[in-house]
Formats: C-alpha cells, sequence, structure tokens
C-alpha cells in the first residue's frame, strides 16, 4: 500500500516503504501503537518516554528535518490523517490521538520514509508517513467471529543503583540555614544524629522544606526516634524505590465479525482495553468500535465506507518531573533527591501517616501536629487528587469508485476525524480539615474534515509498455478550540468538587487555538516496460491557510514534484547464476514544501483578557507588538534524493534492501531572537538548510527450512548524519527550545541539529607563558577548582560562559529479530539496539547532590577509598577525604591553621596536598557541591545513551484442527509475550532506565524525573468460528 491509499507491487516502487502485519503489532499489547514498531524497521528512530501507560513515545524518520519541535510522521488510517502531536513540559502526559486506535484492526503499517514516497500527502508528509490499513470483511460462508482476550502484568523490576550504607542528615559545614539546632556544635561533623534535649535520645534529622539529604550515620540499626515520634532502627531500605510502585495489571479483549458476499462484506469489531499502571492510580479504560463495509453495485460503482468511535478514560498519569525537588512529585525524581535512603516506603505511604488527625497534609510547624513525616503531601497528593482525561473519537470514512471504462475510474471519497476532549481535575485541600483544594473543567474539540476526487486512468499500450496514473484534488479543514473553569482561592465545601464551590470567583478562558485550511491538486503517472523498468512522477500543489497574510496576499500556494525509476534489473539479464533469483536497482528524486503553524504570519493581534464582573475572563484581541515577521514569507523546501538495491538469492531465501539517501530542508519559518534596542522580541523569517545524509540496511533469510521446523531472521541498520548547513545571514545558532538542567539544544552551523550546550560546564585549565600566548602543560585541560573556606572544601568551577558538551544524535540503530517455527509452535525473538547519542541525566545530578546514588560512597569513608587525617584545623579525626582532579585559578589563596595565607596559584590538588597547603576535601562536601543548583557542573551528568534491549519473546501454539474442530471452532491458539524483558547492554551509570525521555519534541533528550525498568507479560488466547 502506497501514498493515498493505492495497491502496487513492491517491484513497481522507485522508493523505499516498509511493510508490517497488523496482527505482528497487535501481540504487544501496547497502548501506543508507535512502541509496536521499535526495532522492526530501519531508518526508523523510536525512544519510549516516561509518561506511563498511555504516555507519548518519540519517533522519528531518517533524521530531524525541520528546526521545530515536532519531526514526526503523521499517521493515516484508511486515508484519515492524524497529527502524532508532542508533549512537552514537567506534567501529567496523556498520550495524544494515536492511542485511540485498535491495534488489533490493522491489517498492514506501511512506512512511507522518503519524500518520493510520501508526496502525495503533501505538506503534512514532510516527516514521513506511517500508513494503517484496516481489516475489512471477505465473502465466505456465513458469518466469522473471532475472540481474543489478553491479561497483562507489568512488573518494575530495577531501578537505579542507591548507596545503602548512610541515611538522612545534612551535609555538615554548610548549613546553617534550617539546619537542626540539636545537632552537635561542630559544624564539621556529618555522620551523627541530633539530640532530642527533652529525652536526650538521638533522632532522624526531619531537615524539613529542604531535601532529605544522605549525609547522616551509617545504617547500622541504631535505636532511634523516627519521623512520627514512635522508636525505630535506624536502617537501610534498599527497595524502598521498587517499594513505591505496584504490579500494573491489564485485559484486552477483542471481538470481531465479519461476513460477505461476492458483492458485499462487512467487518465490525469492538476492543475493551482496561488497565492499571504500575504508578500508583494511574489507570486507563478504553472502548473502541471499528465498522467497515463494502459493496459493489454492478460491477460499475463500489462504495467502501468506515466508521470508528472510540471512548477513552485516562486517570493519573504520572508526573514527568521537573528541577523543583519539592514540586515535582515525580517517584524517580523523589528518591534521588528529596527522600532518604532509610525512608520506609511502606511504612510512610499508609494513609494515617499522610494524613493528618486535624485533616489534610500533616503540619511540621503546627505544635498539634504529632506526625513529622517529611514529604507526606506527595501521598496524599498521589491517593486523593485525580486528574481525569475523557476522549471521544469519532472517525468516519467513504469512498464510492465508478467504473467509467475498462480503463478509467472515479473515486470520490469523504472522511472526517473528531476529538472530543473533557479534561477535569480534583484536589483535595491540604490544609487543617481538608480546608483549601480546587477544582477544574475543561474541553476540547479537534475537528478535520477532508474531501477529495481522484480520476484515475490504466492502460496497456502494447504488450510492452503500460501507462497507468490519476489526478486528482482534495480540500482539508482544520480547527481546535477550548474554554476552561477552574476555581480560585480554594473550595468553601472541602471535597466538594463543583465550579459554583469556589471560594473566589471562578477562572474561565477559552478560545480559538487554531484553524487551518488546505485546498490542493495532485498527479500521478507510472510507466512501464516489459515489467522490468518503471518510471513514476509525481507532482502535488498545495494552498495553505497558514501562509496567507491578513489583506489575503501571501505565498500560499507551493508545488513540489517527485520521479522515481526502478529496474528489475534479473529480468534484463538472464544468464544470471542460477543463485540470483532478483535484483532491482531504483533512484528518486522528490521536493516537498511546508507551512508554519496558523496565525503566525498575522502576530499583530494577541488575546487580551478582559475580567467581567464575575471574574471570568473573556478572549478580546490587542495589539502585540513583540514580534514582527519578515515581508514576503516563503514556504518549507525539502529536497529529497534516494537510490537503493534490492537482491533475493536461493530462491529468496536470502536477501537485502539497502538505502542511500539525502535530504536538505531550506526556506524553514523560524522565530528567531532580536536585540533589546529593536524594540521586538522576535522576527518570523525564512532560514535554515538542515541536511541529513545516511545509509538504510535490511537483511532478511531462512536459515533453515524443514517439513516440521523454520528459522527465519531479519536484521536492520540504519546511520543517519544530521548538519546544520546555514541558518540565516548573522546567524550561526538557533536555540531549539529543549532545557534539561540548565543544558539546552541548539542547531549550531557546522554541526549537527541537536547540539548540547550549557554555561555551567566545568573551566579548563590552559597554561600560558609570559606573552599569555598557550603553552603545552600536564595540567591542560583539568578543571579550575571553587573553593569553600567554610567547608575547606574544592570542587570545579564553572565556566559561565556557553559551550557545546555534547550531541542527542546516535551513531547507529538496528534490530534483530527471530521466528522460530517447530510444528504447531512459533518462537519469537525481538532484539533492538541504539548506539550513541547523548543523555542529560537531571536526576542523576541530584541524586549525587543529596548522596542518594551509590556513586557517592567513593571516599565516604576509610573503606570506599577515604583518606584518613587529623585535622589541623580542629584537631577532630576524619576518614571522608579525597583529592579533587583539578587545579586552583590564579589569585587562590588558602587560610591555614595558624591564620596564615598561601598562595595555590597553578597547582594542582594534590600538588596543594603534598605540600600541606590544604586537608583532603570531605566527600560528602565534593558530591553537595558537584550535583547542586548553585554550583554543580554539567560534565556530570551528560551521560551515553547506548542501549540493546531484548525487546520482545513470544511463544505461540496453534491448536490442530482435529482438536479445535471438535469445539466446532475454525482455530484456537495460545500464546504468551514478553516485552521490554532486559537491558542486555546499557551505557547510563548505575542502571538508570534509557527509556526515561520526558517529552517526544525531538530536541529533547534527557530526564528530570524517570520510572524503574519495567517488563510486561502477557498471555492471549485467540478462537474463531
Amino acid at each position: 500500500v502506497t501514498a493515498l491509499g493505492i495497491s502496487k507491487q513492491k517491484r513497481q516502487l522507485g522508493f523505499s516503504i516498509t511493510e508490517v502485519k497488523g496482527d505482528v503489532l497487535a501481540k504487544t499489547n501496547e497502548v501506543n501503537p508507535v512502541n509496536a514498531l521499535q526495532g522492526r524497521i530501519a531508518g526508523v528512530q523510536i525512544d519510549q518516554g516516561a509518561g506511563g501507560l498511555f504516555g507519548n513515545s518519540k519517533i522519528i524518520i531518517r533524521g530531524n528535518s525541520t528546526l521545530g519541535k515536532n519531526n514526526q510522521p503523521i499517521f493515516v488510517i484508511d486515508g484519515v490523517i492524524m497529527d502524532n502531536d508532542i508533549f512537552e513540559g514537567t506534567g501529567r502526559d496523556f498520550g495524544n490521538d494515536l492511542k485511540n486506535l485498535n491495534m488489533d484492526n490493522f491489517e498492514t503499517v506501511s512506512i512511507l520514509k522518503g519524500s518520493a514516497a510520501a508526496a502525495l500527502y503533501g505538506t503534512r508528509a514532510i516527516n514521513g508517513v506511517v500508513l494503517i490499513t484496516t481489516k475489512k470483511g471477505s465473502a465466505r460462508k456465513g458469518i466469522g467471529v473471532t475472540v481474543n482476550h489478553s491479561i497483562s502484568f507489568t512488573k518494575p523490576y530495577s531501578g537505579p543503583k542507591f548507596q545503602n550504607e548512610y541515611g538522612g542528615g545534612s551535609v555538615g559545614a554548610f548549613f546553617t540555614d534550617n539546619r537542626d539546632a540539636n545537632y552537635p556544635t561542630d559544624n564539621w561533623t556529618t555522620k551523627v544524629f541530633p539530640i532530642d534535649p527533652a529525652t536526650g535520645k538521638p533522632y532522624i534529622d526531619r531537615q524539613i522544606f529542604r531535601e532529605l539529604e544522605n549525609w547522616g550515620p551509617r545504617m547500622e540499626g541504631q535505636e532511634v526516634i523516627n519521623y512520627d515520634g514512635t522508636t525505630t532502627k535506624y536502617l537501610p531500605q534498599p527497595n524502598n524505590f521498587l517499594d513505591a510502585f505496584q504490579t500494573g495489571k491489564g485485559n484486552n479483549t477483542n471481538i470481531a465479525i465479519d461476513g460477505g458476499t461476492e458483492k458485499s462484506t462487512f467487518r465490525l469489531a469492538y476492543n475493551h482495553n482496561d488497565a492499571e499502571g504500575v504508578v500508583r492510580n494511574n489507570k486507563l479504560a478504553k472502548d473502541a468500535f471499528d465498522f467497515r463495509a463494502t459493496h459493489n453495485f454492478n460491477n460499475s460503482i463500489n462504495v467502501d465506507a468506515s466508521l470508528a468511535y472510540t471512548n477513552f478514560n485516562g486517570k493519573n498519569p504520572p508526573r514527568l518531573g521537573g528541577l523543583d525537588a519539592f514540586g515535582s512529585f515525580n517517584l524517580g525524581h523523589m528518591y534521588t533527591w528529596v527522600l532518604p535512603r532509610n525512608y520506609d516506603t511502606k511504612y510512610w505511604m499508609q494513609k494515617d501517616k499522610y494524613t493528618s488527625i486535624l485533616g489534610g497534609v500533616p503540619d511540621p510547624n503546627n505544635p498539634n501536629e504529632p506526625n513529622k513525616v517529611p514529604e507526606a503531601r506527595f501521598w496524599f497528593l498521589l491517593y486523593n487528587n485525580n486528574y481525569i482525561q475523557n476522549e471521544q473519537l469519532v472517525r468516519g470514512r467513504i469512498a464510492i469508485t465508478a467504473k467509467l471504462t475498462n480503463w478509467a475510474k472515479l473515486i470520490l471519497e469523504g472522511n472526517f476525524n473528531n476529538i472530543y476532549t473533557k479534561s477535569e481535575s480534583t484536589e483535595l485541600g491540604q490544609g487543617i480539615n481538608f480546608s483549601g483544594g480546587a477544582y477544574s473543567l475543561g474541553f476540547n474539540t479537534k475537528q478535520t474534515n477532508l474531501l477529495k476526487a481522484i480520476l484515475m486512468l490504466n492502460r496497456d499500450i502494447n504488450k510492452d509498455f503500460s501507462v497507468n496514473g490519476y489526478i486528482g484534488a482534495e480540500s482539508q479543514r482544520n480547527k481546535d478550540d477550548y474554554e476552561i473553569s477552574s476555581t480560585e482561592g480554594g473550595l468553601n465545601y472541602p471535597g466538594g468538587f463543583f465550579l459554583t464551590n469556589s471560594v473566589n470567583p471562578l477562572t474561565v478562558n477559552g478560545g480559538v487555538l487554531s484553524r487551518k485550511n488546505f485546498n490542493s491538486l495532485y498527479a500521478s503517472a507510472d510507466m512501464a516496460y516489459k515489467n522490468m523498468l518503471f518510471l513514476q512522477g509525481t507532482w502535488r500543489g498545495d494552498w495553505s491557510s497558514a501562509l496567507t497574510y491578513t489583506d489575503g496576499s501571501g505565498n500560499n500556494f507551493y508545488n513540489y514534484p517527485a520521479v522515481s525509476l526502478s529496474w528489475i534489473f534479473t529480468e534484463s539479464f538472464k544468464n544470471l547464476p542460477s543463485w540470483i533469483s532478483f535484483g532491482k536497482l531504483r533512484g528518486n528524486i522528490a521536493a516537498l514544501g511546508g507551512d508554519t503553524d496558523p496565525f503566525n504570519l498575522n502576530p499583530g493581534y494577541a488575546f487580551n483578557g478582559f475580567t467581567f464582573a464575575n471574574g471570568g475572563n473573556a478572549p478580546t484581541s490587542t495589539y502585540n507588538s513583540n514580534s514582527v515577521l519578515q515581508a514576503n514569507i516563503k514556504p518549507v523546501r525539502k529536497i529529497s534524493k534516494e537510490v537503493g538495491l534490492e537482491m533475493r538469492f536461493l530462491q529468496s531465501r536470502l536477501g537485502f534492501d539497502l538505502s542511500i539517501y539525502q535530504d536538505n530542508t531550506k526556506n524553514q519559518i523560524l522565530n528567531i531572537g532580536t536585540p533589546p534596542e529593536s524594540g521586538v522580541g522576535s522576527i518570523l523569517i525564512n532560514a535554515g538548510n538542515i541536511q541529513n545524509k545516511g545509509i538504510e540496511l535490511a537483511i532478511d533469510a531462512t536459515p533453515v527450512r524443514t517439513k516440521n521446523f523454520t528459522w527465519n531472521t531479519s536484521l536492520n541498520y540504519s546511520r543517519n548524519r544530521n548538519l546544520i548547513v546555514d541558518l540565516y545571514t548573522g546567524r550561526t545558532e538557533f536555540d531549539l527550545g529543549a532545557n534539561i538542567a540548565e543544558i539546552s539544544t541548539w542547531a549550531v552551523v557546522g554541526k549537527s541539529y541537536g547540539t548540547l550546550r550549557t554555561q555551567i560546564h566545568s573551566t579548563a585549565f590552559q597554561a600560558k607563558d609570559a606573552s599569555g600566548n598557550n603553552t603545552a602543560d600536564p595540567r591542560n585541560g583539568k578543571p579550575i577548582l571553587s573553593w569553600r573556606s567554610d567547608a575547606r572544601a574544592a570542587f570545579p568551577k564553572r565556566s559561565n560562559e556557553w559551550q557545546d558538551v555534547g550531541d542527542i544524535n546516535a551513531k547507529f540503530r538496528g534490530g534483530w529479530n527471530n521466528t522460530f517455527s517447530f510444528k504447531n509452535f512459533t518462537l519469537n525473538v525481538l532484539i533492538d539496539a541504539k548506539i550513541g547519542g547523548d543523555f542529560v541525566m537531571a536526576s542523576y545530578r541530584f541524586g549525587t547532590h543529596t548522596g542518594a546514588l551509590y556513586n557517592t560512597l567513593n571516599g565516604r569513608d576509610a573503606s570506599h577509598g577515604g583518606i584518613s587525617w587529623t585535622s589541623k584545623y580542629n584537631n577532630i579525626a576524619y576518614d571522608d577525604g579525597l583529592i579533587p582532579d583539578g587545579v586552583f585559578a590564579d589569585g587562590q589563596t588558602i587560610t591555614q591553621p595558624d591564620g596564615t595565607s598561601v598562595d595555590v596559584s597553578g597547582l594542582t590538588y594534590q600538588e596543594a596536598y603534598d605540600k600541606g597547603y590544604v586537608e583532603p576535601t570531605h566527600a560528602p562536601q565534593f558530591y553537595y557541591r558537584y550535583g547542586s543548583s548553585s554550583t554543580g557542573v554539567a560534565d556530570y551528568w551528560i551521560k551515553k545513551n547506548s542501549w540493546i534491549s531484548l525487546r520482545q519473546v513470544a511463544v505461540s501454539y496453534n491448536f490442530p484442527k482435529k482438536i479445535y474442530e471438535k469445539a466446532k471452532l475454525n482455530g484456537l491458539s495460545l500464546s504468551a509475550t514478553g516485552r521490554d524483558l532486559v537491558y542486555l547492554y546499557n551505557t547510563l551509570p548505575l542502571n538508570f532506565n534509557p527509556a526515561s525521555n520526558n517529552s517526544n519534541n525531538t530536541a529533547y533528550s534527557g530526564e528530570n524525573g524517570f520510572l524503574p525498568m519495567m517488563r510486561s507479560i502477557m498471555f492471549t488466547v485467540r478462537a474463531s468460528f
């Protein structure tokens, strides 16, 4: 199946297209169809996110081709276009519209990779097309019924490697703000408990209003007073992170009824999917109906109609994190940044611990509150607050094909895709008697309507030449509206979740998010010579409302041609060796156009809230002088070139498909920042040229084929190289708008899309001679050290200058799929891999800062390599010393125990230590500073994210006919499928989960919070009758 749903033989195609059977994908039981494609197709990059049951994943075909945030392909279901929207931020990811699809209803999924393959979808296909064809009924005797039911279990099995030797306590020396007054007076001691003056007993440092650091005593079962006043043993809780999760469970039922005659067919399918995620209170329930019918009127008119309805209810997807330690409420973030290693999750997550006897969250500052539980509000919010989204999708299509002659037919088609979303949040008050609280209610309507007509021609000129093609026109209308109402100032009646329960007047907002219209013309012509040489040319022209100015002018029409050629050379050379079964050369060159978001060309007006007496806001217009635009904005232009070779050997038991491509995307429509003296914040211009060059290789083979046993194997490999050729006159860099932990993603001329930049990299030492010239020196490249005299500690100094510190692009990706069949048994094993690409790890940063992670044990005591010494400053013995690798800055002096100062300029820390100028740096001080918000350096938390995953293992058994016929069935099978079973290779430190992307924005590569590694197993029974 190719563009516009037109079927062609693969031998005819002059471009790369990969098809996967829908039944293969359905066996994965994934909610998001994108995840089901992972590892199966060369040139397709898929990265799972941390959004829970129904969160987004990122899919990129042949690299990032634009400087926008969304470089993902469109999805086309039986001709109905669905955008693959992105999710940004640190909130709750409810996924995009793709989760409303029923994979069990897919017949095939085809990936149109190059521009030549996707050109007939126009502007929307600039990033590629995922083409889905649904199942339909067939002529048969009687009515067929197919039922399958799956139960699934998802188990969190591994988290980061935490240290489990030291528990809660402050870093010492440093914290005088909010530091517990009952610590010993010696500020330099870190491994002690504060003492309760009333009882004289030690207690665990509560560190209220700060992250609960892990610089306290070694956990050896000491008897201490717990946070709630009870006596407990001070012990590590090695599984407290995994204890926060649960085993996810799911049920997925599909029922399909189909039948037909020679003239009419129908298929009706129903899917019910309900699941509970590994994050508590994260749930989904989905009901989907798909109906498709065909009828042939007197062999001259054929009608193909379909209607789909989905009702989706999602509840409480996990928060994706953020840089607020106390407000992110992402589980991964909480256990690396906030909660200590002595925190007993199972104990503190009980309702009587996180709920005050006074109602609400326990307030440690209230003298009447007996429960001083740290971060009790986390569990309170998790269990009491609900964020619910109901989506109703209605998708319909009707296509009428009229046979005009033996060589001409007319297709008239109309389709629509409407999504109605209701969002509701209920927040129970955290104050005494549950005072406070909030409620909001929102609605969003997205509607797409399309009409098209195609005249298809197919004519054999003679026995050697044939010509076929089509001309067509279509019109598409898109709109997106919203409204939202929220309470203000709390609720009058605690727990009363309705809008009129607001203490203050409601906040009411709404308006038009977008309006966008397309009108298009297109044509295609195919010529074939002796069924061995095939030439295809296509042309499309689009009129886009997004490129129209308010006066009706603008470059709103743009057209793009494509031409492809394929040659079956094994048909030309008949005397080739018999072991060569098939050979084809192909090539194509194509252009695609692109527009911009609605209203970008009309920035002079902006919404301005007008406040009514009831406090609501109605959107009104005001002049917006913050942005201007370049005159004569042009459409985006993408030029693609591709060559390929397909070969089959040994009677097609071995084959490969090789593609080499180059894409250049120019005239991108960008908002460029302007100097402050210009009086405006930005200007919208045409700029940029991004180049993607790559190679894709797919190999398939049947190494073994006997009467009872078959082994089929396939291997795919892809490598893409991205280059920013140019941007704009006087500009060499562009901020792509993705920032994680003070590291942002840029496009830089001469480098790839996705260069990581930061101003908090360490400053490298460079030796100079007396004239200021750089000289060779063994110290060169070492970090310059900052010195804290109050902590007598050194750590790398921030550069405070922009530096390039990484690249998010993988070196290559691959997948290996094996299917073994023995009699009625089938075993499938899928492995996929990503090698290269930098990843920003905010949780690794702050887990180092708080001493939660295993890497912070190094140097922490003598048994972990710490240096032992007795300080000359206070005559106290320590064993937590380390020697930072680095060089002291010019002008750095160190105060000695006798009060004198010594200049250590240019000395390494080791040299200064050897001379007796400094004592070892306390390990807790070093780690605290290395990862903190104010002094941390990014060198430490940018890591290579390479992995090899055992993505799927599935075994199935088809019962023999003699067995299922006894039950009056037409077929019966059982299967068990494991997904995401284990990472065979993972370069992220301390076993962090590589599938932790916080956004499917294509510029993001990193996490601000994460989920544990999870594996799923699914059991399925399928019967037909």
